[in-house]
């Protein structure tokens, strides 16, 4: 397929996209959050042991060369601004993965909503998904989603019967998924255990629940979250769904800059017992984290919005012109 024909093919759910992308600007705007701008390329990327960067060299007028990857969020930056004084502020804009793949409800370069608020916890951001939700779907002559909001404890409770509290060590989650005969190994994080959980048998379960709201993750999950004044086993971090589909991951953020230090180490271990290459921790953020207010942040999948919003399976047919077409 020509590149002009598929443009020419998904014309109108582009024009429905675009549309939706103007919307999302109005909204913050009308909350007077300020759009920022953060560079692409960077330095140091994050060290999620699922998350690759995609790696670039570049040169100087001089040809020296230089290694930086592209950010796979703007996460860092937006901290850094946080911690010089910005206070609410969103991003919209391009965000780029490795080892993603081609269709589906992936594409390596995509479109990323990331928005911070000061003086706020996750509990005031699921307000804002909500609210943003109702702006766009009541704009677009779209029926309202109605959100519900479940804990992590009461969805594991209520779907397969089983009180995640007892199983909050990865000696017991490896028990678990041992007694429910998945091929795990003696080695694997407790990530990935729960994971193995998870998407098997309690995230299919979730498209029949329409728009779902997801809180209070492990606190072996924190990744760069607070953790739960009322409960410390369990993390103030967030995600949202869609009929099944993960749209939105979102944090009371991490303030103590030893913590945030000492959780990006072990990822730089996990990241070296899979085998992936092992970033450098930069430092600048990691003070950032030290100077940040009281904060919340969420990163949105803003294709995937799109695809929901229009009824498409495939990711491909909400972006212009997707890797697919320009290099397979």
């Amino acid at each position: 397929m020509s590149q002009i024909f598929h443009i020419a093919k998904n014309k109108e759910i582009l024009e429905k996209r675009f549309e939706i992308i103007k919307l999302v600007r109005e909204f913050f705007w009308s909350q007077n959050f300020i759009e920022v701008e953060t560079p692409l390329l960077i330095k140091y990327p994050g060290q999620e042991p699922n998350i690759s960067a995609i790696e670039t060299i570049f040169h100087n007028e001089q040809k020296q060369d230089f290694r930086g990857f592209l950010h796979t969020s703007p996460e860092y930056t937006m901290k850094k601004m946080l911690a010089a004084g910005f206070t609410n502020i969103f991003f919209l804009g391009k965000t780029f993965r490795d080892e993603e793949s081609f269709g589906g409800t992936h594409n390596p370069e995509f479109t990323m909503l990331e928005f911070y608020r000061t003086n706020a916890d996750m509990f005031d951001l699921m307000g804002d998904v909500e609210s943003l939700f109702e702006f766009i779907l009541k704009k677009i002559n779209f029926p309202n989603f109605k959100f519900l909001r479940i804990s992590m404890i009461e969805l594991w409770q209520k779907t397969i019967a089983i009180d995640l509290d007892e199983y909050l060590t990865t000696e017991k989650m490896l028990e678990l998924c041992k007694s429910k005969n998945y091929n795990v190994k003696d080695d694997e994080s407790y990530e990935e255990l729960f994971y193995r959980i998870f998407l098997n048998e309690i995230e299919p379960k979730l498209k029949d629940r329409g728009a779902v709201i997801v809180y209070n993750y492990p606190a072996q999950m924190a990744s760069l979250s607070r953790l739960s004044e009322e409960n410390p086993n369990y993390a103030q971090r967030f995600e949202v769904y869609i009929d099944g589909l993960e749209l939105a991951n979102a944090f009371s953020e991490l303030t103590d800059k030893e913590e945030q230090l000492k959780r990006l180490q072990e990822e730089q271990k996990e990241r070296e017992r899979q085998g992936k290459k092992v970033y450098e921790i930069d430092m600048d953020f990691i003070e950032a984290v030290g100077q940040m207010p009281k904060s919340a942040g969420i990163a949105l999948g803003v294709d995937r919005l799109v695809q929901i919003l229009t009824s498409c399976q495939n990711i491909d047919n909400v972006l212009t012109l997707p890797l697919s077409k320009l290099f397979l």
